[in-house]
């Protein structure tokens, strides 16, 4: 199921039904005077604030922002269960994000990945009896590139940020919403992973790039 809705996220989700959605993740506008299409994100911080309460507060997320903007306005909406450190090569001043599970925890163990140390004897044998170790909390992954000639948005997220998100916190059949829709790179992810998946998106413009990146992922797929 793909649910794909224009509009102001914050009347939009009164519409779904409570216990509808599994987890909600998000790339949210980080109020750092973006040049998005139609959205002022300039907010004042206490209007900033209101937002992602009214958004993530009580709900299983995972939402990715700068790391300040992670700890100063983030630690009301629930419990934090789960960092990661998203790092990327840039000549911007700040190299990382962070990934935050909020109110669930990520399963590090649904995604393997080499084991850095081979040479310990201990990891050799595990090397030899084909083992690989759990997904680390530091993921390197380069940012999108050419950003205005495949997606006219100012920040898309890498496809496998969402990819690894939604693999370790979800299984097949559930419901992930975004409700930051942007490019629809989630739904991209949840559409290959067999997720279902929810997306709002207030500018008209951003929202017919992710239906149209959404309905070509799902042509390919058939």
């Amino acid at each position: 199921m793909i649910d794909l809705r224009l509009g102001d996220c914050l009347e939009v989700m009164k519409t779904i039904p409570d216990g509808s959605v599994d987890l909600v993740v998000s790339d949210p506008p980080y109020n750092q005077d973006y040049h998005y299409d139609n959205y002022n994100d300039n907010l004042t911080i206490d209007e900033y604030k209101e937002l992602l309460c009214a958004v993530f507060s009580n709900r299983k997320s995972v939402i990715i922002s700068y790391p300040e903007e992670t700890i100063n306005l983030l630690s009301y909406i629930g419990e934090c269960q789960g960092v990661v450190s998203w790092i990327y090569n840039s000549n911007t001043a700040k190299q990382h994000r962070l990934i935050t599970w909020w109110n669930c925890k990520p399963d590090m163990r649904r995604i393997s990945q080499p084991y850095k140390n081979p040479t310990d004897k201990r990891i050799a044998k595990r090397i030899i009896e084909g083992k690989q170790a759990r997904l680390y909390d530091w993921w390197e992954i380069n940012q999108v590139k050419n950003v205005s000639k495949n997606f006219n948005h100012p920040c898309p997220i890498p496809e496998e940020i969402a990819k690894r998100i939604i693999l370790l916190t979800t299984k097949e059949g559930d419901t992930v919403l975004d409700p930051f829709m942007g490019s629809g790179t989630v739904g991209i992810a949840c559409k290959k992973l067999n997720r279902n998946f929810i997306g709002i998106e207030i500018s008209p413009e951003y929202f017919e790039i992710a239906k149209r990146r959404i309905d070509n992922t799902m042509e390919n797929l058939l």
